[in-house]
């Protein structure tokens, strides 16, 4: 037996042997018993093809012959499928040899910078219970995201400082209630004034017209006596009257003329007082020039300014005292409570302390997704990232659903350095390349937060003039 055909060999005819006796076979399988199996099915197949050639020959014969087209029609047809299969090999084969000539991302990510907020002032943190800041919730810029209680503020000064205007309201209260005793004691003192004066006047007046009358007395007097004088000097000068007369009747006249200068000077002096006491000034001999009702309107009235000037100067202390009240006030709420803002509209990323935690001044409590502000982070290979420069123009497509291009542009370039810590998502976590781009893409900043969602960049070759910053 043969080891490696595995089957059981037929032993050699032996040519002297005589065969032994067969029984007749059947028509068409003469001759077969000295073949094997497989040499009787070849040679069965054979059989067969030969029986069947007559009949498909007979069948080909009888059909119909199909009209012959003519040449022409055949070679328009042959050389349209001929210029279709060669636009379709062209598509095929020019839509991946365009990708190789273009620049392009190796990975490529939507993300955004994050927003750490920190504790405004040292105290007890406490959540909103209608809107908690919980991971994923999405806020409005100016929002307050949770507050922070510090119940040992301190109010000390404050306290001193409301004390102080306390006392400060008393004093102007007290200078008040003087001043105005002081104006109503001056009115009353220059009414008394006024009435003296008045009175003095009047007095004077009366004066002034007695002596007026005692100078006509005297000036009449006088006149008797000189005519009285002058007959006596006639009668002397004759010798009918004695010397004694005459030196009486002299004397006479002399005194009467002295009485009616005394009179007229008193009258004089009477015009005098009267005239200052028309002006406000009284003259006397046993008085000073202002009476006592006048001298004390005076002290009042000194009293009544120094008084004022007291008033205005606690009146400014009072109101400087309110001021500092106010913003030490608002100083001890900003200490004692503080709300801590959303600065831009935004989804909470990571939640840093818990409801009642004590937290300290410029402690990080919550970190915020800035959806306004979202870039795409790209890898790229050494010898695109050397093509590229700030302002290279990109459109980006997302790798599944809205594949619409969006247009930006390129903002920074990394390479291999560490790029800025504040991403939601690190450009180092993007490990097929290591040359790391940031691209603008302004229309990602309506879509809200996709952060995470893959895509690709294409770079163009065009770098944009640096845009001018525009007044606002």
């Amino acid at each position: 037996m043969s080891a490696a055909s595995g089957h059981r060999s037929r032993p050699e005819p032996d040519p002297e042997r005589p065969e032994p006796q067969r029984a007749a076979a059947p028509s068409g399988s003469t001759g077969l018993g000295h073949l094997d199996i497989e040499q009787r099915l070849a040679l069965l197949k054979k059989q067969f093809r030969e029986q069947t050639a007559p009949d498909a020959a007979a069948e080909a014969e009888a059909a119909p012959k199909p009209a012959t087209k003519p040449a022409s029609h055949v070679l328009l047809r042959r050389g349209i499928k001929t210029l279709v299969a060669i636009a379709v090999v062209a598509a095929v084969v020019w839509l991946p040899t365009q990708r190789l000539f273009q620049t392009t991302s190796v990975e490529a990510v939507v993300n955004a910078r994050t927003l750490t907020l920190r504790a405004p002032i040292e105290g007890v943190v406490s959540f909103d219970s209608a809107t908690p800041a919980a991971v994923g919730a999405s806020f409005n810029a100016g929002a307050p995201l949770l507050h922070v209680t510090n119940s040992r503020a301190d109010r000390a000064r404050l306290d001193d400082l409301r004390r102080m205007a306390e006392r400060a309201e008393t004093d102007v209260a007290v200078l008040k209630d003087r001043l105005d005793n002081a104006t109503r004691m001056q009115a009353q003192y220059s009414e008394q004034t006024q009435l003296f004066r008045q009175g003095r006047i009047a007095q004077l007046e009366a004066r002034l017209q007695e002596s007026q009358n005692n100078l006509s007395s005297a000036t009449t007097r006088q006149e008797e006596t000189a005519a009285i004088l002058e007959r006596a000097t006639s009668l002397d000068a004759q010798g009918f009257q004695p010397k004694a007369q005459l030196d009486k009747a002299r004397r006479d006249n002399t005194i009467a003329r002295f009485d009616a200068l005394s009179i007229e000077q008193r009258i004089k002096g009477i015009q005098v007082e009267l005239d200052a006491a028309r002006n406000g000034t009284f003259l006397g001999d046993s008085y000073n020039d202002r009476p006592t009702s006048a001298q004390r309107a005076d002290d009042l009235r000194l009293q009544m300014s120094e008084l004022s000037a007291q008033l205005k100067e606690k009146q400014a202390t009072l109101e400087q005292l309110k001021k500092d009240v106010a913003l030490e006030d608002a100083r001890y709420r900003r200490n004692f409570a503080a709300p801590v803002i959303v600065p831009s509209s935004g989804t909470v990323w990571e939640v840093l302390t818990a409801q009642g935690e004590h937290v300290e001044r410029g402690q990080d409590l919550v970190r915020m997704l800035d959806c306004n502000a979202a870039v795409v982070t790209a890898v790229v290979s050494e010898s695109d990232y050397n093509r590229l420069s700030i302002g290279t123009q990109a459109t980006f497509r997302f790798r599944d659903g809205d594949t619409r291009p969006m247009i930006g542009h390129v903002v920074s370039l990394t390479g291999v350095a560490t790029a800025a810590s504040n991403f939601a998502i690190a450009p180092s976590s993007l490990r097929k390349e290591q040359y790391r781009v940031t691209v603008d893409v302004p229309a990602l900043n309506g879509q809200g937060c996709k952060l995470g969602r893959t895509g690709q960049v294409v770079f163009g070759n065009k770098v944009d003039a640096p845009v001018a910053a525009t007044a606002q």
